[in-house]
């Protein structure tokens, strides 16, 4: 058989381009950066504009379109903004995707000394730890411990959530998202059986790792 070389040649060259284009993560994650905005407690506007998701945490929502202010969101956004403010920080690996469905940079923002703000979050009682599929497991396994300790020392908004009647109530939890949801939510009730994990309190589901699911807020509102 009469091997075509200029075509093989030229088939290499283009595979070699392909590859030197792949977007990666170091190509889109600065070397260093700062934060110019906190929207709230996990999402920050850099001063190149991008916009960063804090990985593994999720915070109480500020009053937005039919949203109304949760209780500690203020707290939260506050927490955040003293702990970046003045830093030069680092975009740490987080995730397997890089961004999130909204086009966010999905990353462990990380302070000059390599401490996570992600588990600084979790660990001063501003924000939960939110699992997620993509999320690097050593990360996951550190911000769960540190919810733990929040939780044991009632640090942040843990001492008065979980003085407050939502603690009482009984929660679901779906096994294969890793949410939670009160135990009257409509959409609990569709949740297979075989996923279906069953919470006495609010303190035992955040305990075992569960997030609390979008639909059926059940959180307190900010007074």
């Amino acid at each position: 058989m009469k091997i075509n070389r200029p075509f093989v040649w030229a088939a290499l060259g283009l595979c070699l381009f392909l590859l030197c284009h792949i977007p990666t993560q170091a190509q889109e994650l600065p070397t260093t950066c700062a934060v110019a905005r906190c929207f709230d407690g996990d999402t920050v506007k850099l001063t190149d504009r991008r916009v960063v998701r804090l990985a593994g945490i999720d915070s109480p929502e500020l009053a937005h379109e039919k949203i109304r202010e949760q209780f500690y969101a203020k707290s939260a956004q506050k927490e955040l903004e003293r702990l970046v403010a003045g830093h030069k920080l680092t975009l740490g690996q987080a995730s397997v995707n890089s961004k999130d469905r909204f086009g966010r940079i999905v990353a462990d923002l990380l302070l000059e000394d390599g401490q996570s703000v992600s588990e600084l979050m979790v660990r001063h009682g501003a924000a939960f730890y939110y699992p997620h599929k993509d999320l690097l497991p050593d990360l996951q396994e550190r911000l769960l411990e540190e919810q733990k300790a929040a939780i044991e020392t009632r640090q942040g908004m843990w001492e008065e959530l979980l003085a407050s009647p939502v603690a009482k109530q009984n929660y679901i939890g779906n096994r294969d998202s890793l949410r939670f949801f009160p135990n009257d939510c409509p959409q609990a009730q569709k949740i297979k059986p075989r996923n279906r994990v069953y919470f006495e309190t609010l303190m035992d589901a955040f305990l075992a790792g569960f997030a609390p699911a979008r639909v059926c807020l059940f959180w307190p509102d900010a007074r």
